[in-house]
This record gives structure tokens, C-alpha cells and sequence, in this order.
């Protein structure tokens, strides 16, 4: 299989023109994960910018990363070691393989990170194409999850920490919160590919479908994730800007210590209901 995720770019993301624009987006759509090294923003330019591929994400009063009173945050501090902001997310913990806001209605399109200072012996951020994820199922098992539903669970809802990734047996614990479903094989808006619409990160189900045959569904398609080579791993380097594509791809982060410093900023953008 020919691996694809990930492609460098060299421009100024504070200068840009949308015939620029235009063609960043192409060369993210094609590759899922876009690096531009080198930037000096401003939270109003890395905004702008972000504001060129639409509307800022906005979880409609749903519980997400960074949310304050129903509102969502424009720019969420990702940092460790941080103390210089009010508050910033995530700490230095393993955050599991993941799409953004898998478990709200409209989950954000596309995501992106910008580098303020994150030391060298930080970890790198890993990327899974879950287009090309797809591709490697077998017929049968395309067959068998054409029609399905998965249902994420919002993980705010339990106390910071304490969300592990798991198939929910409802006979020993129903996960509070909303319960929205999307299709499992999601199609993707603009290119038309098909998508792995999975994760590995949360509390979830497959709608209409018995403990015993979910958990069995999930252990094979986790198998997939797990052993794809239709992976990108990123160093990050002050400067560097990475955007993906949040509905085509998964990103992982191990631990770290905690003495070391990590500082990003995240900016997301809106999406549609899945389909």
C-alpha cells in the first residue's frame, strides 16, 4: 500500500494569499496531516488563518477540551509546565489515539497545532490515515460494519484522568452524558473517500448490537488501527504549525515527564453531521 499521510510545506503562514491558501488545503486533502515549520504568530493571525478553511469549531454548549460555560475557546492551550497562561490542557499524560469531538453532533473538520515552546525530549504527536485504514479491512468485515453506528461517549463527563478506552457493557455501567452515534464507515465531505470512523480512545459501543458481537467487532478493528503503517510521526520544533484533517485521521501522544515543557495552541474547525 502506498503510505501518503504527511507532507511539508515551506511558506509564511502570517503573509498568506489565498491562491497559497488554496493550495495548502489541496495538499492537505491529498495527505491528511500538513507541516509548515518556522511560523511566528499571533493567537489573530494563527485565527485568521484557521478562519480561511471556515467557521471556528463551536461545540454548541457540549463539554469539550477548553470549553468555559457552554462557550468554546478560540485557542486552546495544550501545556505542560505552563504556568504563564490561565489554563492549559492535557498535562503530560499518554493521550490515547483520538478524532476531536468524536462524541458531539458536528464534529470539528479539521485541527491544528502551533509549537510555542516545547522541549526537545518532549514526545512527538502520531498520526493514523483511518482512509487508508479502511482499505486494509477485509470485504467481509467492510460488509459487516457498512451500516453501523458507533456511539462515543463524551469523556467530560467523568473526572479528568479517569477515562479509559473501553467497549461499554451497559449490564455493569452506562457512561453519563448525551449518547450521539455516527456511522461507523464515515464518508468524507469533500473528497468522497471512505473512512474508519473509529477511535481508541474513549468509552463506546455499536449501536443495535449485543455486548458480546460489539466487543468482538471492536477488538478486530482495533487490530487494524493498531498494525496500519498509515502512520506520520512528528517531532515538534518551536515554529512548527501542524494541520490535519480530523475526520480522516487519529493522533496519539505517549507520556512524558512531568518536569518538561509543552506548549501549543489548538485551533479547530466546524464540521458537519457525519454521513
Amino acid at each position: 500500500m502506498n503510505i501518503n499521510i504527511g507532507k511539508e510545506l515551506f511558506l509564511d503562514i502570517s503573509k498568506i494569499e489565498y491562491e497559497t491558501f488554496f493550495y495548502v488545503k489541496k495538499k492537505l486533502l491529498a495527505h491528511k496531516v500538513v507541516v509548515i515549520k518556522k511560523q511566528s504568530l499571533t493567537d489573530e493571525q494563527l485565527v485568521a488563518f484557521a478562519k480561511m478553511f471556515g467557521p471556528l469549531f463551536d461545540a454548541n454548549k457540549a463539554q469539550v477540551l477548553g470549553a468555559e460555560n457552554g462557550k468554546t475557546s478560540e485557542v486552546v492551550v495544550v501545556g505542560n509546565n505552563a504556568p504563564e497562561f490561565e489554563k492549559a490542557f492535557l498535562g503530560h499524560q499518554e493521550v490515547l489515539p483520538h478524532s476531536d469531538h468524536q462524541w458531539v453532533a458536528e464534529p470539528s473538520s479539521l485541527s491544528m497545532l502551533y509549537a510555542i515552546d516545547v522541549d526537545a525530549k518532549s514526545s512527538p504527536t502520531t498520526w493514523t490515515d483511518t482512509t487508508a485504514v479502511y482499505k486494509e479491512l477485509s470485504k467481509d468485515l467492510k460488509d459487516q460494519i457498512a451500516s453501523k453506528e458507533i456511539t462515543t461517549f463524551n469523556p467530560f463527563y467523568r473526572p479528568f484522568g479517569e477515562v479509559i478506552a473501553k467497549y461499554v457493557n451497559r449490564e455493569e455501567d452506562v457512561p453519563p452524558g448525551e449518547q450521539i452515534s455516527h456511522p461507523l464507515v464515515r464518508t468524507h465531505s469533500e473528497t468522497g473517500d471512505k473512512i474508519l470512523y473509529m477511535h481508541r480512545a474513549y468509552e463506546m459501543e455499536f449501536k443495535n448490537t449485543s455486548y458480546n458481537q460489539g466487543v468482538q467487532l471492536w477488538q478486530k478493528l482495533n487490530d487494524y488501527i493498531d498494525n496500519t503503517k498509515a502512520v506520520y510521526e512528528h517531532h515538534w520544533e518551536n515554529g512548527d504549525l501542524v494541520i490535519w484533517d480530523n475526520r480522516a485521521t487519529l493522533h496519539y501522544r505517549p507520556s512524558f515527564a512531568k518536569s518538561i515543557r509543552r506548549v501549543l495552541k489548538r485551533v479547530s474547525i466546524t464540521g458537519e453531521k457525519p454521513f
